[in-house]
């Protein structure tokens, strides 16, 4: 972590109110001689996060953004293309909204990583590529394309969940930490709406098949 990064955690820090005057002192005297402010790491050996260890914060933040910011871009076309497509006009309105969010997710993730320094690199898994190809198919209709997202995402908490406890690990860069946790918000609002969509919608189907099957 170079210098110039630490001295604006320091002085954001002071200035929020997080450190107090002493402290911003005694941790810009360490800066000043050579000393770390904090080691960036969460454990024995580096800092650990999604399973992987990373050498530092940094390295950490700097891997989740770049796969977020082409995950989420790629997401709020497929979203909009999946609105422009929507027969269902109830939906139709939301999803243009999460597209939105998608959309300036990564538009955001590029933003933060430039200014940490880093370049965008990651390119797009398969299971994303092919779960935006489903949900812009005009064959499939928009019960199927729900009924999809359902079975991907079960349970919207707990897919979310690990962008929460990453947030919460994050102890030098403030900015994302913060930027993060509404980045949860946004996501478990977008899971939690489409589950609610795909209930709603699928649950008169399931009733009339329900209704039709034999009775024992």
């Amino acid at each position: 972590m170079n210098r110039d990064f630490e001295f604006k955690q320091l002085l954001r820090a002071y200035r929020s109110g997080l450190i107090t005057e002493q402290t911003f002192e005694q941790e810009m005297a360490n800066l000043e001689a050579g000393a770390e402010t904090t080691s960036g790491t969460n454990g024995a050996g580096g800092f650990r996060a999604f399973g992987k260890t990373y050498a530092n914060e940094r390295e950490a933040i700097v891997a989740f953004l770049d796969r977020a910011r082409v995950a989420e871009a790629n997401a709020g076309i497929a979203f909009n293309n999946w609105a422009n497509l929507c027969k269902t006009d109830c939906i139709r309105s939301g999803l243009r909204m999460i597209s939105e969010r998608e959309s300036y997710h990564g538009r955001m993730f590029e933003r933060r990583l430039r200014e940490l320094g880093a370049e965008c690199r990651a390119t797009l898994s398969d299971d994303t590529r092919k779960f935006a190809e489903a949900i812009s198919d005009q064959s499939l209709s928009d019960n199927e394309k729900l009924l999809r997202f359902n079975k991907l995402v079960p349970d919207p908490e707990a897919a979310v969940k690990p962008i929460c406890e990453f947030a919460e690990m994050i102890k030098d860069d403030l900015e994302t930490k913060e930027m993060l946790k509404l980045f949860y918000e946004d996501e478990l609002s977008s899971t939690k709406w489409l589950q609610y969509a795909c209930a709603a919608l699928n649950a008169p189907a399931q009733a009339s098949q329900t209704a039709q099957q034999p009775s024992a």
